[in-house]
């Protein structure tokens, strides 16, 4: 039976056709009568004007973000530049081209599209929805798409991260990677700080899903996740590094090594990364943070 099951995922992929869990087809379902409501106006309006206003004081990027933790192979994650990014001011990168801006403007309106589709429904409230977040602990902040609850789905708060492909791209995977990644690591963030505040209740966050929107032709397709421990301790362990490294560097001023193939600012991995002026003290320089 397995070895059959296999053979109809295989020829499904090659076709462009889905093969859902019963938790995805369900949720699918749940989402898309979301269409036929009516507009909440007021709490739409609120959140657009919440998420248009957020970090107005400030573009600069600072600091640890979770993306970073999730974002290389265990070969091209360098800890260094994570500490260093704890410490001093990271370069901000150039103007991006015009195709790249329209492209990120479109995501974003993707995003806000599904963010007042789960308001209008009574999922979310806005203060739920692309919020950051901040763990003391790991000096990190993260910034989940969705905290909802649906309870004709399940009995608990659930994450969720939004994620617009192509249509060729949204054939042929079935699932992103790297929003599952961030799934994981945003739930264990999320029990994490609940269970901190003492409101941690069992269920909560515990069933995440990550909704691939096709922007070509709006098709969408839902990968639903159960917490676990096993996917999500890799990028603990980063964490823990990091913080290992920054402490030792505040208590001895030792900083740890540079990663490997690193051997100049000239070289192609400098070239690349955002602690390049801080880890070589070239151009600007460290100025801290």
């Amino acid at each position: 039976m397995g070895s059959i099951l296999n053979q109809i995922k295989k020829d499904s992929f090659k076709n462009g056709s889905k093969v859902q869990s019963a938790d995805s087809a369900k949720l699918e379902g749940i989402l898309n009568k979301m269409f036929y409501l009516d507009k909440n106006i007021e709490e739409e309006t609120k959140f657009v004007r919440t998420v248009m206003t957020r970090g107005l004081e400030s573009q600069e990027r600072v600091g640890l973000h979770a993306s970073a933790i999730i974002d290389k192979g265990d070969k091209s994650f360098c800890v260094r530049q994570q500490v260093l990014s704890l410490l001093f001011k990271q370069l901000q990168g150039e103007q991006l081209p015009v195709n790249t801006m329209r492209i990120f403007e479109e995501g974003n309106a993707i995003h806000e599209k599904w963010q007042r589709l789960l308001i209008r429904a009574g999922y979310a409230k806005s203060q739920t929805l692309d919020r950051t977040r901040f763990d003391d602990e790991y000096k990190m902040s993260f910034t989940p798409d969705i905290v909802c609850r649906i309870p004709e789905f399940y009995d608990g708060a659930m994450v969720g991260e939004i994620k617009s492909m192509n249509s060729f791209s949204f054939k042929k995977q079935s699932e992103h990677a790297s929003g599952k990644k961030q799934l994981y690591l945003y739930m264990y963030e999320l029990i994490k700080q609940a269970k901190l505040k003492g409101t941690w209740n069992g269920k909560d966050y515990l069933k995440g899903f990550v909704l691939m929107d096709s922007k070509n032709d709006q098709e969408f397709k839902v990968c639903v996740y159960d917490y676990d421990e096993d996917i999500v301790s890799p990028y603990v362990d980063r964490l823990e590094e990091i913080k290992y490294r920054y402490d030792k560097f505040i208590k001895e001023g030792k900083m740890v090594k540079r990663c490997n193939g690193c051997t100049s600012p000239d070289c192609k991995l400098a070239e690349k990364c955002f602690m390049k002026d801080a880890c070589w003290n070239v151009g600007m320089g460290r100025i801290r943070i």
